[in-house]
Formats: structure tokens, C-alpha cells, sequence
């Protein structure tokens, strides 16, 4: 297959199985069936079936596998067991049961992704190494050569968390600090390991299973472009939402593929993903009165 062809089908599959179908879908009938998840799954395979390429194949079923365990998270989270499983009205049962389930359903992920590409290493699922020099990225005035991604991972982790923060106050409170930090500490440790599960489980879905199947049959460009539209595109429900957040969460989806694919592994942004998690739900524990 030609590189531009394939290129397209792979940012055509990369659309559809992103959330982009299911805004319009959400936005048109006021709510998202799990059908309809599970019929774009199917989609998505029987495509890049049709495409007989190897690549893009290989691509298509990865992305199946991502789509049908989002299915399958709305069939479960909607269902009286598991949310029975946990307390009603606290932090744990409306963030905690999401992202438990986040974690089981990453593990069809990897599982998919070892069969495709053979080895933990080429689906990038080792930590990678550190010690590796990010190069150049201009828009954010990072010459080439000069910092390993070890520490650019944990600077840029806190800058990104610390400036999630100041939006985040921005936004919805005008600078000012919650007056209860009180309720914070006694949810911190939790905050924590969901922050920590919630990061590498997004990291699996929209990093890893972008990055295994392409990475070493397109050029690095391609691959960080189409990681990062498949991570922005999720966050359309996000804070903040809409296309402002589709943005901001591309530019970051954008930095921490760069970063999983010049390090070889998943340490680099897990970092920075995990810092800002942190951020992000201590924010909602303040913000919502848990």
C-alpha cells in the first residue's frame, strides 16, 4: 500500500474510533447506547480488513479491541452490581468504579497488543529509557539534544499540573482557594491511586495502542499526530469541555506520545499524566463537597 494511502486509512480509522461519533451521536439522540459502541467496534475491524494491509489491519483490530472495552465499561458501570459494589454519593463510587473499570478493561488492550506486535518492548509496554534526550520541540522552546526525558517528564508534569491548577481556579472559583481543604487529606490517598491507575489505563487505550501497531512502519510525526487526535477527542466532555478542551487535551495527548515513542516505554508519560491526575481530582473533591 501506498504511505499517503495508508496514512489516511489509518487517521480515517483513528476518527472513527475516536469519540468524535459518539458526540454526534450524544448531541443528536441526548444519550449514547452501548450498541452503538460495539457497531462502531465492528466497524472499525471489518475496515481495515478491507483495507489488505497489514498495518492498517493490525492497526484496526487494536483500535476494535479499545472501542469494544468502552462498550463494555457502559454495560457494567450501568449495571446494579457493580455500582453496588460501591458507596453512593462519594468520591470513590462516581470517580473510583469508573476508573476500576478503566484498569480490567486495559487488560484486553495489552493482551491485543502483545499478539500484534510479539513483544512487550515493541508495544511499548516496558518503562523505556529515561536517560534518552527529547528532541527538539520548537513550539515549546525545547532545543534538541539537551535534557533526557527523565527529568523534562518530571518538570514538565509539574508545570502542566501547576497550570491545570491555576485554570482549574481560574475557571471556576476566580483565584480563589476552597475554603474546605480540610476534606482533601483524608481522600488523598485514594486520589493517588486513581490518579496513578487512571493514567496508565488512558495511557494503554490512546498511547500504547496507537504506538505498538505503528511505530516502526510510519514516521514518528504520523504516529504522535494521530495518538494525540485520539486522546483530544476524548476529552470532549472534559474540564474544560468542547473544542477548547479537545485542543488542550490533543496538545498534551501530543507531548506525552512524543514522549512514549522517543523513550520506547510508558514511564515518561505516566509521570506526567499521573501528576496531573493528581491535580485534576483534588480539584473535584474540592470543588464538588465530597
Amino acid at each position: 500500500m501506498h504511505a499517503r494511502t495508508r496514512l489516511a486509512w489509518v487517521m480515517a480509522l483513528t476518527l472513527v474510533a475516536s469519540l468524535l461519533p459518539d458526540v454526534v451521536l450524544r448531541e443528536s439522540m441526548g444519550s449514547l447506547p452501548a450498541w452503538s459502541l460495539f457497531a462502531k467496534a465492528t466497524l472499525v475491524g471489518v475496515a481495515s480488513a478491507f483495507a489488505r494491509d497489514r498495518v492498517v489491519d493490525a492497526y484496526g483490530r487494536v483500535l476494535a479491541v479499545v472501542v469494544s472495552m468502552q462498550g463494555l465499561m457502559l454495560v457494567i458501570g450501568g449495571g446494579a452490581w457493580w455500582s453496588g459494589r460501591f458507596p453512593p454519593g462519594t468520591f470513590a463510587a462516581d470517580f473510583g468504579a469508573a476508573i476500576a473499570l478503566k484498569l480490567l478493561t486495559a487488560i484486553p488492550i495489552v493482551g491485543i497488543l502483545l499478539f500484534v506486535t510479539r513483544s512487550p518492548r515493541a508495544a511499548f509496554l516496558s518503562p523505556g529509557d529515561l536517560r534518552v534526550r527529547a528532541a527538539r520541540i520548537g513550539w515549546l522552546g525545547i532545543p534538541g539534544e539537551t535534557i533526557a526525558w527523565g527529568r523534562l517528564a518530571l518538570i514538565s508534569g509539574l508545570l502542566i499540573a501547576f497550570g491545570t491548577l491555576l485554570l482549574t481556579l481560574l475557571t471556576a472559583t476566580g483565584f480563589t482557594l476552597p475554603p474546605n481543604l480540610d476534606r482533601l487529606w483524608p481522600l488523598l490517598p485514594l486520589i493517588v491511586v486513581l490518579a496513578l491507575a487512571n493514567s496508565f489505563a488512558e495511557g494503554v487505550a490512546y498511547r500504547n495502542a496507537v504506538l505498538g501497531p505503528l511505530a516502526e512502519k510510519l514516521p514518528k510525526g504520523t504516529v504522535v499526530l494521530a495518538s494525540a487526535a485520539f486522546f483530544g477527542a476524548a476529552h470532549y466532555y472534559g474540564v474544560p469541555s468542547g473544542v477548547i478542551g479537545v485542543v488542550m487535551s490533543g496538545a498534551l495527548g501530543w507531548f506525552l506520545a512524543r514522549s512514549m515513542f522517543e523513550t520506547r516505554g510508558f514511564l515518561a508519560p505516566w509521570i506526567i499524566h499521573f501528576l496531573q491526575d493528581v491535580v485534576i481530582f483534588s480539584t473535584i473533591v474540592l470543588l464538588s463537597g465530597y
